[in-house]
C-alpha cells in the first residue's frame, strides 16, 4: 500500500485484517466495539440479574425465574466496546546498534503491524515512544484503519538515539494514561533483568494485559566483530571501554545474551504476560504471523 513500508504487502495486510486483539481481562472502552466491557449493556453476553424496577424494559424480564420465585428479575448483559491499545516503542540508542541489524526498523514494523490489526478491528491505538531523536507521534488515541498512514509518517521521522532507563520511563508514561487496556512493549530489553521486571510490572500493577516483544539483532546475538582488542561503546551513554575478546569471551557473551532473553521470557510466563522474540534477519512476515497468537492477536 502506498506510503506503508514495503513489508506491508497486500497479502500481509489481508492477514492483518483478520487478526483481532484478545485480552485476558475486560476493559471499558470509549465507544461501541467487539470486546466485552465490565459495563452493563445490551449484548448477548449474560452478566447477572437484578430486581425489576418501575420503568425497566419488559423484554429483559426473566419469565422463567418469575415462574419459580413469583418475583420479577431483569436480565443484565455486558456491554461491547472498543479496546484501548497502547504500544510503547523503545527508540533508545541501543535499538540502533549494531547498525546493520536494523533493530529499530524491525521494532517500527512490529508497532505498525500491531497498530493496523487493532485499528482494522475497530479498536483505538496510542503509540508512545521512549527516547529517540525526532518528533514523536502525538500521544493520543486514534481510531480508524486510515490512521495507519499518519502513524507510519510519524514513526518514519524517528531515529534511535539517547539513553532510556526503561522502568522510570514507563512509569512517567503511565501518569498520562487514564484508562486501562491492552499494552505492547517493544524493546531489545538490554538491561539488568530486575530492571526489565520492574518496567513490565508497572502495567500488571495497573491491571493492564501486557505483551512484551523483544527485538535482538542477528549479528548482535552472534557477537560478530568481537574478536581481538576492541573498543566497546555504550550505545546510549557513549561510555567507551577497551576489552580483549577471544573465542572463550565471545562464547560467554553469546551465552549471556541468550540467558538474558530466556530470563525475560520466563518472567513473562510466570507473571501471565505474553512474550515473543524477533531476531533480525529472519522473515518478518513469518515471525509476526506465527507470534500473533502468543502476543494476544487471534484470527
Amino acid at each position: 500500500m502506498l506510503g506503508l513500508p514495503e513489508e506491508f504487502t497486500p497479502e500481509f495486510l489481508a492477514r492483518l485484517e483478520h487478526l483481532r486483539i484478545k485480552t485476558r481481562r475486560e476493559y471499558a472502552g470509549l465507544g461501541k466495539g467487539s470486546h466485552l466491557s465490565p459495563r452493563r449493556g445490551s449484548s448477548l453476553e449474560f452478566s447477572d440479574f437484578r430486581h425489576y424496577a418501575l420503568g425497566d424494559d419488559f423484554r429483559y424480564i426473566d419469565w422463567g425465574l418469575y415462574g419459580r420465585t413469583d418475583k420479577l428479575y431483569i436480565k443484565l448483559f455486558k456491554e461491547e466496546e472498543d479496546l484501548l491499545t497502547y504500544i510503547f516503542l523503545d527508540a533508545s540508542g541501543s535499538m540502533g546498534f549494531p547498525p546493520n541489524d536494523r533493530k529499530f526498523e524491525a521494532a517500527r514494523l512490529t508497532a505498525l503491524a500491531i497498530a493496523y490489526a487493532a485499528l482494522a478491528g475497530g479498536d483505538r491505538v496510542m503509540i508512545r515512544v521512549l527516547g529517540g531523536a525526532g518528533t514523536p507521534p502525538n500521544p493520543a488515541l486514534v481510531y480508524g484503519r486510515h490512521r495507519i498512514m499518519e502513524i507510519t509518517r510519524q514513526l518514519a521521522r524517528l531515529t534511535a538515539a539517547g539513553e532510556v532507563d526503561l522502568a522510570p520511563a514507563l512509569a512517567r508514561e503511565m501518569v498520562s494514561i487514564r484508562r486501562a487496556g491492552k499494552v505492547f512493549v517493544i524493546s531489545d530489553f538490554l538491561a539488568m533483568v530486575n530492571s526489565v521486571e520492574r518496567a513490565l510490572g508497572i502495567f500488571t500493577a495497573a491491571n493492564m494485559d501486557v505483551s512484551a516483544v523483544q527485538i535482538l539483532g542477528g549479528s548482535e546475538l552472534d557477537g560478530q566483530g568481537l574478536q581481538g582488542d576492541v573498543e566497546v561503546i555504550d550505545a546510549e551513554s557513549g561510555e567507551r571501554l577497551r576489552v580483549s575478546f577471544g573465542p572463550r569471551e565471545r562464547e560467554r557473551y553469546r551465552q549471556t545474551l541468550q540467558r538474558l532473553s530466556g530470563e525475560i521470557r520466563n518472567f513473562c510466563f510466570r507473571r501471565g504476560l505474553r512474550y515473543a522474540l524477533y531476531i533480525t534477519g529472519r522473515n518478518f512476515h513469518d515471525f509476526f504471523l506465527n507470534a500473533a497468537t502468543g502476543l494476544g492477536l487471534v484470527h
